[in-house]
């Protein structure tokens, strides 16, 4: 019985090492392109949730601007972190960076939990099923 339930918790360790290995995988690919049409549609309401992580001892300050050397022009943001003796911080890259990886988590985390329970609860059937088993008797040995 020890062994069997050895393999069985051999089976869910590399059961969950499969699953995550997947799910990082296919977050990878797909949390890319969700990150990129998100933060291009509405930067600043993504930058205001992140702005706790990235500025927690001032307010985030969101600014929007044009470069135009020739029409139309192309539109990039600045965020910058106010202090309260009012010095300025450059957050930009800390903000991107702290959004990505909110899109990675919320790519990832919905293929990796339930992907992990499976992965878990699989194996205890194998387990189950040994119990059910009887060893063969001395009587239907002396038959053969």
């Amino acid at each position: 019985m020890k062994s069997r339930l050895t393999g069985v918790l051999i089976g869910q360790i590399i059961g969950i090492i499969i699953v995550c290995m997947i799910s990082s995988f296919i977050a990878l690919i797909s949390f890319g392109g969700i990150a990129g049409v998100t933060m291009a549609s509405s930067s600043e309401k993504i930058f205001q949730y992140v702005a706790p992580l990235s500025c927690p001892d001032g307010t985030m300050k969101y600014e929007e601007y044009t470069a135009s050397y020739n029409r139309p022009g192309e539109t990039n943001f600045y965020v910058e972190c106010v202090a309260a003796d009012g010095s300025t911080t450059d957050i930009t890259m800390q903000s991107i960076g702290y959004s990505l990886l909110g899109f990675y988590l919320a790519c990832f985390l919905p293929l990796c939990i339930p992907g992990g329970l499976v992965a878990i609860i699989i194996p205890l059937f194998f387990l189950r099923g040994g119990k059910r088993r009887e060893p063969p008797t001395a009587s239907a040995i002396e038959t053969l």
